[in-house]
């Protein structure tokens, strides 16, 4: 049946609108038109962005992977203020001598952010020697200093850039140690012991400036073990523990003491936040020394804690509380727990902000260091 006039007019009018607009939906830009900038303005981009994201962005394309592997990255980190402070755990396997470094991590894409705080080898970083090695953390890098190496201790140092896990050689020490007291005071980096008391250059001082070595005089203490097992620096003291005590190093009055009272509660696995020592006490507790009260006291509020404090260790992860617990039941279970510190009337307040397993080994390991750096 033909259509009617008014119907073909309803077609025809139809027919003859014109089509409707689509409307534009804005989208993030792409890695394309992003390559499409100076390399310079692709590194400020990428600098402000957390580090856990560098791994996959790197996979994106080959320009990107070649700035995200340079080191003026975190120059542009840096100046921008993008810097974060990043836990590196160094673990030696019982069915190998080398140490093996990792960082503590968070895994980005995961639906749970505690969940994914993961310790992740470093492939890059440079060796260190199998034992007895010093080491203490200086803004971006680690400087380790002697050691033991095919059984003879070693007077050589190098210092770990950790952005870029590479390192450059320091000249040698005067003398050969191992297990020896580090700490930068002034400007300087003083390493005690180590060796025999007796040493000519029982302690020595590398000027972060010259870049050079300095015998100290005039410090002997024949009481003190030739081998330390910790030291920190509070208020431009060094203070330092051996086998059966601890002692307190001075550099400005060039004095060495001991110190009972430290002596008491002190263990390995401790470290230094804000000016005040936190180390493992019996059981799951947690003890705190205040070196201008010249008093212990208990870290209040934590229940649940591991009762692990052998092979354990802490460390200041930007004012918290950081502890690696090692777990060792036939293989190695590592759990880190993350602890945030209050003072309150007088007393040092602890809360739980996240606790985890953050890695499994096969075999048995030992922690052999943990420290944090800005990166």
């Amino acid at each position: 049946m033909p259509l009617s006039a008014a119907s073909s007019s309803y077609v025809s009018s139809i027919a003859e609108e014109p089509p409707r607009k689509k409307q534009l939906v804005s989208a993030p830009p792409s890695s394309s038109s992003l390559l499409l900038l100076p390399d310079e303005i692709i590194l400020n981009c990428l600098a402000r962005l957390p580090r856990c994201y560098y791994p996959v962005i790197s996979l994106v394309c080959k320009t990107f992977r070649r700035l995200i592997a340079s080191p003026e990255i975190y120059v542009d980190r840096s100046a921008l203020g993008c810097t974060e402070r990043v836990l590196y755990v160094a673990l030696r396997s019982h069915a190998t001598e080398t140490p093996r470094w990792y960082t503590l991590n968070f895994k980005p894409f995961g639906n749970d952010s505690i969940s994914h705080m993961r310790l992740v080898p470093i492939p890059s970083f440079p060796s260190v020697p199998c034992w007895g090695m010093s080491m203490v953390a200086l803004d971006s890098e680690i400087y380790v200093l002697g050691g033991c190496i095919d059984d003879e201790l070693v007077s050589t140092g190098f210092v770990v850039h950790c952005p870029s896990n590479t390192c450059r050689y320091l000249p040698s020490m005067k003398q050969a140690r191992g297990c020896a007291a580090v700490g930068i005071v002034g400007g300087k980096l003083y390493v005690i012991g180590g060796c025999d008391p007796l040493s000519l250059n029982w302690v020595e001082a590398f000027d972060l400036k010259t870049q050079t070595w300095e015998t100290v005089s005039g410090v002997r203490n024949v009481n003190v073990h030739d081998l330390t097992i910790r030291s920190f620096v509070i208020d431009d003291k060094i203070y330092i523990m051996d086998r059966k005590n601890s002692f307190v190093y001075d550099p400005k009055e060039g004095s060495l003491e001991s110190d009972e009272l430290l002596d008491t509660q002190w263990s390995v696995g401790s470290c230094v936040i804000d000016g005040r020592v936190y180390t493992f006490g019996s059981k799951n507790k947690i003890w705190v020394f205040d070196p201008v009260a010249r008093v212990w006291g208990r870290l209040k509020g934590l229940d649940g804690l591991p009762d692990k404090r052998d092979g354990s260790r802490m460390s200041n992860l930007d004012g918290n509380l950081a502890i690696i617990f090692n777990l060792n039941k036939g293989s190695s279970e590592i759990l880190c727990t993350e602890i945030s510190l209050e003072k309150r009337g007088g007393k040092i307040w602890g809360t739980v902000l996240w606790s985890n397993t953050v890695m499994t080994l096969k075999t048995p390991s030992t922690i052999v260091r943990c420290l944090a750096v800005t990166v």
